[in-house]
């Protein structure tokens, strides 16, 4: 039953992307994007493959801990619908009268007090109202997720492709078909949420002259915000500064972009002052401790079993709550982030496809910097707003999390950007009268 019903849903979601006029996208056709589609669908169903039959510790494993979890809500649906309304929506549901649901939960609830929004929370309210199609079966999210997940990317390449004429196979390539973003961003896990909200605000904040621009945007930064706080923390500033040159012009670019961001940096490290939400380096050093009692199997599993201690663990340095700690920190955080895992540390599969992408990403780095165009004729405003998103989201990720295979996985969301990023700065002319075999490819 679920091979059929995740093959219908599969046909169902092919015939939408042929019937919707928003994957009619220069440079990729419809048939490509749905072939893009299978491809992520196989690539979800092998991530549950691996966490099934090869990580068989389903309590620790994320993509069913969100799954499972869903269950408590979605079959409240048929005792009491209003309470499955308010769990879904998280509008009157912290009331003592709420607790036997979330007492049945293993993951509504940190392992330990904090003031961070939970986010989990999230991806299990996706879980619930999927079930309502799914009755059950895993891989049927599978498909819902990746339909979501490559609505955001197609929102992305559409974002940059007017930019981009002349690299529309880099850019697919780019957007679509990393490793990472196959890997993670196909399976039932935040990724895919993700990659829908920020693709989907990225492309609709260059057209807010129109009410469902409007709308589409304050939905998804609403989605994204609660999917994964920094990742909406990393976009905002970026989508701030490259609105005010769309709307003025190029003039004064790196004036615009080093006001916006000192501004909201400094409006964002005295935020405590004038309001009740917490500094961000007290968040920051909070989640470095989180992660520090992950990594050295200090917590304990849904039934109350010690957690193994993390097989990847690097040691990072102690973030304390203030600016120099975080500037200190900065420089092997990024390094983290970027260049590993390092060829000894790749020592299991997954470390290995990680260790891969990160070469390869460093090549195609390094091509773009050797055939660079001259500085006048690119697009600096699009290699800011790219870099500006990587680099805050490395930082945090690298600041905070010991856990070489969790960045692998946490970086997979910049990944596209940072490509990206480089293509701008490619001169496809230059690679293609030096490396033939370029020009057969991309040509």
């Amino acid at each position: 039953m679920e091979v059929l019903l995740t093959l219908a849903y599969s046909a169902l979601f092919i015939f939408i992307i042929f019937k919707m006029k928003f994957f009619e996208v220069n440079g990729i056709s419809k048939k490509s994007i749905s072939m893009i589609f299978i491809l992520k669908i196989i690539s979800g169903v092998a991530l549950w493959a691996i966490y099934t039959f090869y990580y068989k510790d389903r309590a620790t494993a994320d993509i069913y801990k969100y799954f499972d979890d869903s269950k408590i809500i979605a079959d409240s649906l048929w005792v009491k619908p209003w309470d499955y309304l308010k769990m879904l929506t998280g509008i009157g549901n912290n009331t003592p009268e709420f607790d036997h649901y979330y007492s049945e939960m293993n993951y509504w609830a940190r392992k330990i007090d904090s003031n961070i929004y939970n986010d989990s929370h999230t991806i299990i309210r996706f879980n619930a109202i999927a079930r309502l199609f799914s009755l059950g079966y895993y891989n049927v999210h599978t498909v819902f997720i990746c339909f979501l997940s490559l609505t955001g990317l197609t929102a992305i390449y559409k974002t940059f492709v007017p930019y981009l004429q002349d690299k529309k196979k880099e850019l697919i390539l780019a957007v679509f078909l990393l490793p990472s973003v196959l890997f993670w961003g196909s399976g039932v896990l935040k990724e895919g949420l993700i990659f829908f909200a920020l693709g989907l605000l990225i492309y609709h904040s260059t057209k807010l002259f129109n009410i469902r621009s409007v709308l589409i945007c304050l939905t998804s930064a609403f989605l994204l915000a609660f999917s994964k706080f920094y990742v909406w923390v990393a976009i905002v500033p970026g989508i701030i500064f490259l609105l005010w040159v769309y709307k003025t012009s190029s003039k004064y670019l790196l004036l615009k972009f080093i006001s916006v961001f000192f501004i909201i940096g400094f409006v964002g490290l005295h935020i405590d002052s004038f309001t009740n939400i917490q500094n961000p380096l007290v968040t920051l050093s909070q989640k470095q401790y989180e992660f520090n009692q992950l990594a050295s199997g200090e917590l304990t599993d849904s039934n109350g079993n010690p957690i193994p201690v993390a097989g990847s663990t690097i040691e990072i340095k102690t973030l304390e709550p203030t600016l120099s700690s975080f500037l200190m920190n900065a420089p092997a955080a990024l390094k983290n982030t970027l260049f590993r895992p390092y060829l000894t540390e790749m020592r299991s599969p997954m470390m290995l496809m990680a260790g891969a992408e990160t070469l390869l990403i460093i090549f195609i780095i390094l091509l773009c910097m050797i055939f660079a165009k001259p500085l006048i004729n690119i697009k600096w405003e699009h290699v800011l707003f790219c870099l500006s998103f990587v680099i805050i989201q490395f930082l945090i990720i690298g600041e905070t999390t010991p856990i070489l295979g969790a960045v692998a996985r946490y970086k997979t969301i910049a990944l596209p950007f940072l490509v990206i990023a480089f293509l701008f700065i490619l001169d496809k002319e230059k690679i293609c009268e030096r490396i033939a075999i370029y020009r057969k490819i991309f040509f």
